[in-house]
């Protein structure tokens, strides 16, 4: 069996449950009040003007633009914003998406200059303001998620935008998580949004769409992302699907974010007391956290494939070297699926699955 069959045949899933049936998800789009929009060309009118304007709206930003790649749509923040400033030089986190993901695209493709901040957290105002060079933009990643879901505390990424604005540098969010991460700091959206000039969001992670993302700011910084956007291939002739599934993810899964960081918190918290099991963070900021384990990665992604056979528990996407020496990491990102179990039942199988290692 390959396993996407292994995991479809699960009955529980920790995080990231198989995708439902072609046919079940047409007939949730179909039912959507945006399918009666008319049909969108090369991202004008239709479900993806009604996505932009929702979703701008929920960020308290003036103006909204969808793009089909989160790759895309970054790549154009960063070249709009190059070009405005006549600077090649962004403050990047090295172990954020744009750095580790997405095959030196910054670099390679966009010709930018990355400068490097911060290692195992997120990075400092201390470590920005020790930057001499002049700058196109700051990027901060929220939540910082191979650093394990990590978010700077909200004071110092406050501290950071008055920095950032006093000098008058773009602040851009790399925010695909930004709905985990308003909910992880315990405020709205838009008052996260509100600290930066731009924000990029994704609505395939936690909203559980099809695809797509969208970055928000101001109408004049919006206008000059299109030009771009058609640079690097970023319109589909038409994409109500993605913003369709995309409204349905805002009215779902959006309002429980809050709900889902709770849920999180709450099993790291039982985690914390099974045996051979590490949690990071030890209190999650956000819907999501690493779990370590001994053993090679390799090994424990056999005995998972074991425990997937039975048809009951799918706990874990992957597994991958954790910075110590003789232990794997593990991904968990609460979502929805997770109606269908409670913390003790979750932490039992954890704890059995550690055991058995």
């Amino acid at each position: 069996m390959t396993d996407p069959a292994l995991k479809h045949a699960c009955r529980l899933f920790l995080s990231r449950p198989p995708a439902p049936p072609v046919a079940d998800t047409m007939a949730r789009l179909a039912a959507h009040p945006a399918a009666r929009d008319a049909v969108d060309e090369y991202g004008a009118g239709g479900a993806v003007a009604t996505l932009e304007q929702a979703t701008a709206v929920r960020l308290g930003k003036p103006a909204g633009r969808f793009f089909i790649k989160g790759v895309i749509a970054q790549l154009c923040v960063l070249q709009a914003y190059a070009d405005a400033r006549g600077c090649r030089n962004v403050a990047i986190h090295p172990m954020g998406h744009m750095d580790m993901d997405e095959a030196g695209a910054l670099e390679r493709a966009a010709g930018l200059n990355a400068i490097r901040l911060g290692r195992h957290r997120p990075f400092s105002l201390d470590a920005l303001q020790a930057v001499t060079e002049p700058l196109a933009a700051v990027v901060v990643e929220l939540p910082l998620r191979r650093a394990g879901f990590l978010l700077p505390p909200l004071d110092e990424l406050r501290a950071i935008s008055a920095w950032c604005r006093e000098r008058a540098i773009p602040l851009h969010f790399d925010g695909a998580r930004l709905w985990e991460a308003a909910a992880g700091y315990g405020v709205t959206e838009a008052e996260l949004a509100a600290l930066a000039d731009s924000v990029y969001v994704s609505y395939y992670k936690g909203l559980g769409g099809l695809g797509g993302a969208l970055v928000a700011g101001s109408e004049a910084f919006i206008a000059a992302l299109a030009p771009w956007k058609s640079r690097y291939g970023g319109n589909l002739v038409t994409a109500w699907p993605y913003a369709i599934s995309a409204l349905d993810g805002l009215d779902r899964l959006a309002p429980r974010m809050g709900e889902f960081v709770e849920r999180a918190r709450a099993l790291a918290a039982a985690l914390a007391a099974v045996p051979q099991v590490r949690v990071h963070p030890a209190r999650p900021h956000t819907n999501a956290f690493q779990v370590w384990l001994p053993g090679r990665p390799e090994v424990l992604d056999a005995q998972h494939r074991q425990m997937a056979a039975a048809g009951e528990w799918w706990l874990f996407d992957g597994f991958a070297e954790a910075p110590l020496d003789g232990w794997t990491m593990a991904e968990v990102q609460i979502g929805p699926t997770s109606d269908q179990w409670d913390v003790e039942q979750a932490a039992q199988a954890i704890g059995r699955f550690a055991a058995n290692g």
